[in-house]
This record gives structure tokens, sequence and C-alpha cells, in this order.
């Protein structure tokens, strides 16, 4: 079940940007494990929930009209996918709930141990190394230079999320530097404070060395 899930998660990322393609969801997958094993929660509905967070993406892409809901469009493939694998009703609710509660934009809070891992694991990949490389993964794709003074992004709304505005530094200052305090889990939690810090001291040396500092 699990295979066949990764085959169909890998077909509907293809074509995707480099910052949100299949290489995302396995990194999730991996981190949503790790946590789910730390934390006793089901490894069936986290692995599978992992590798179908994101399906909906593609064809969020496709439609210019989707006000960003990629999320409620993943639970409505997944549902047909998992029935389509057998999965009995009780674990399918909750995968679909795992996969709704993956962010907070539109999607309730994730209320069981499962999605809580998938929350968590989600929000990690933003942080850390992988988050500067996938921060700039993105603002290459939408034509965003290395380096804005903060004086550039200050007086912008924070909830302006257009690419004419972002920045990795920006991005940091109003949201990802926060990330380590949204935490659901105690693994979760010891994970994004490692992320946080190492994340921190990239940014200062990019800013150093944009500086000619160093």
């Amino acid at each position: 079940m699990l295979a066949r899930a990764r085959d169909i998660s890998r077909s509907t990322h293809a074509g995707l940007a480099p910052s949100h393609d299949f290489s995302h969801a396995e990194r999730v997958y991996r981190l949503a494990e790790r946590i789910a094993m730390a934390e006793g929660a089901d490894l069936f509905i986290v692995r599978m929930a992992a590798l179908l967070h994101d399906i909906g993406r593609a064809e969020e892409s496709k439609n210019k009209d989707c006000e960003d809901i990629h999320e409620e469009l993943s639970v409505r493939m997944a549902g047909p996918i998992l029935d389509g694998l057998g999965i009995q009703p009780g674990k399918k609710d909750a995968i679909l709930h795992a996969i709704a509660s993956h962010r907070h934009r539109r999607g309730g809070e994730p209320c069981t141990l499962e999605a809580k891992c998938l929350f968590d694991a989600d929000k990690l990949d933003s942080l850390g190394a992988v988050g500067v490389a996938r921060s700039y993964l993105w603002l290459g794709e939408h034509g965003r230079s290395v380096y804005y003074p903060p004086e550039q992004y200050a007086g912008i709304d924070p909830k302006n999320n257009s690419a004419e505005v972002d920045s990795t530094q920006r991005e940091w200052h109003i949201k990802l530097k926060h990330l380590k305090d949204k935490m659901y889990t105690e693994t979760g939690r010891r994970i994004a404070l490692e992320r946080h810090d190492r994340m921190a001291r990239i940014i200062d040396e990019i800013e150093k060395e944009v500086m000619g500092q160093y």
C-alpha cells in the first residue's frame, strides 16, 4: 500500500517547481516517521498522510483562481486513492484529517497524535539548512535576489505573501523564526530548536558576506 501511495504521490508531483516537488514529500515522510516513532503514533497513518499531504499542489498550480487551498484539494484527491488501496474507514478518516490539518491557513488544528506528527514534520522542512535552500529555490523561481535589507520589508504587511515583496530575510523575521514555538510534539520541538539555531546562523552568515564583512 505504501509503495503504491508513493508512486501516486511521485506522479502527482511531477513537473512542480523544485521548492515543492516530490523531494519535499520524501523529506516530510522521513521526519514524520522519525517523530511518530519517538512519540508512539500509528506509523501507517503517519506514513500514508505524509506521502499524500501535498498531492493537490499540482492541481492548485493549474488553477489560478484557487485561493491557495492545496490541502483541501489533497484531501479530495486522497479519498478515492485510499478507497482504491482498500484502507479501512477508521484509518482513512485519520489520514484525511492529518492531510487537512497540516497547515493552519484554512484547515483546522491537528487533533490526533498522527496529525500533529505530520504538521510538525511539514513545518520542520522549512527550517535549518534545508529551509534556507528551499527558500532560495522559491525566490529563484520568482526572480528574487539573494539579500534584501530590513528597510525594504519592514513596513510591508506581514500577511502580504506576494513574491514581489518576499525574501529569505523577511520570511525568517515574520514567520520562520516563530515556527519552533508552534510545534505540537516534544520531538518536533527538539528538532525545531536545533534547526532554528542552524538557520539563524546561516542567514546571519549570508548577510555578513553580502555586506562584505568577510
